[in-house]
């Protein structure tokens, strides 16, 4: 093979391997506390790995937005033919604390996404919404057992939001 055959073999070789380049995170918010995450496979791949992606994208955004559950309102993926670039999307709302059909943010992110999360929502001017009444604004901590408890701070904030003892111990169990 000559020599410039075999070069061209090697472009055409790296140009199929699968590289370890990261996506770009792409958002829209739509109010507070909703948004539209998407994600566009540059080159050919399938629905499903672009639904995974756009899911920790949209885990990502959730934590660099201060938030800590979100639920998916709507969500869509497409490729048109078999070797098309996969393209998804996802409208969610984000929560302060857990609730039915509520996933949780940490479990679905990447620190590099969140990281560039936190700067393109600072660029747009983004200031986090502050939790509802009642609601404490970090979500309680585990302690030395693992098991979650609230600190002094969040209780207080609880008492003073007009929550009931029941409430209380109910977010707070082992207080």
């Amino acid at each position: 093979m000559s020599g410039m055959r075999r070069l061209a073999v090697l472009c055409v070789l790296i140009a199929l391997t699968p590289q370890p380049a990261r996506a770009v995170i792409t958002f829209t918010q739509l109010a507070d506390d909703i948004f539209v995450v998407s994600h566009r496979i540059k080159v050919v791949g399938s629905r499903g790995r672009a639904m995974k992606m756009v899911y920790t994208k949209a885990g990502s955004l959730c934590i660099a937005a201060s938030y800590s559950h979100f639920k998916i309102l709507e969500q869509e993926s497409q490729a048109g033919q078999q070797y098309d670039a996969a393209n998804a999307s996802v409208q969610v709302q984000f929560f302060h604390a857990s609730g039915e059909g509520r996933l949780e943010c940490k479990k679905n992110s990447d620190p590099e996404y969140i990281e560039e999360a936190r700067k393109k929502l600072a660029r747009k001017g983004y200031e986090p919404a502050a939790p509802a009444a009642g609601q404490p604004s970090t979500p309680p901590a585990p302690d030395e057992s693992g098991s979650e408890s609230c600190t002094v701070e969040q209780i207080v904030a609880m008492v003073n939001a007009g929550l009931t003892e029941e409430q209380i111990q109910a977010a707070c169990p082992d207080r």
